[in-house]
């Protein structure tokens, strides 16, 4: 059984899935901002609890859209990459300027959100979006199996 959110359910369900992992947390996204506006409050949150676990030493993976060409890439991704690498997160694009289009967060490898949440400001208080929680362990396993082989095969992040 699983949850669909919407709007503004998004971020505090990613954010309470991000505090319960113990082991692991991948995540996959074509836009990523981090901002101290009043209305990417919430985001900037997220993205503190995400450091605050890699820092206790859970393993974080983060998978952004990015190309060497910088088309079609969203500029707050560079700054995002940025706060990331600061923290030692292995940060990863596609290959051959490949679009990473998907959206999906998985912890521990036993719970994941996966829709059309960007985590941006606009994506998370302006666009109609969906996302679903899942906790189907064969669900949840295959969509990490992906991830890890799309991570794998994926170009590490040079700069």
């Amino acid at each position: 059984m699983g949850l669909i959110l919407t709007d503004n359910e998004f971020l505090p369900q990613a954010r309470a899935l991000v505090e319960s992992a113990e082991k692991s947390i991948d995540i996959s996204t074509f836009k990523a901002e981090i901002t101290t506006k009043p209305r990417g409050l919430a985001l900037l949150h997220f993205f503190k609890t995400l450091l605050q676990k890699a820092k206790a030493g859970v393993k974080v993976r983060f998978l952004i859209n990015w190309n060497e060409e910088r088309r079609s890439c969203p500029k707050t991704n560079l700054y995002v990459i940025t706060e990331l690498k600061k923290a030692n997160i292995p940060i990863r694009h596609l290959k051959n300027n490949r679009c990473c289009h998907a959206k999906a967060i998985i912890v521990d490898k036993q719970k994941m959100i996966i829709g059309s949440h960007n985590l941006s400001v606009k994506s998370c208080h302006n666009n109609f979006e969906i996302s679903y929680i899942v906790s189907s362990q064969d669900e949840v396993a295959n969509l990490s199996n992906i991830f890890d082989h799309s991570f794998m095969d994926a170009q590490k992040y040079q700069r």
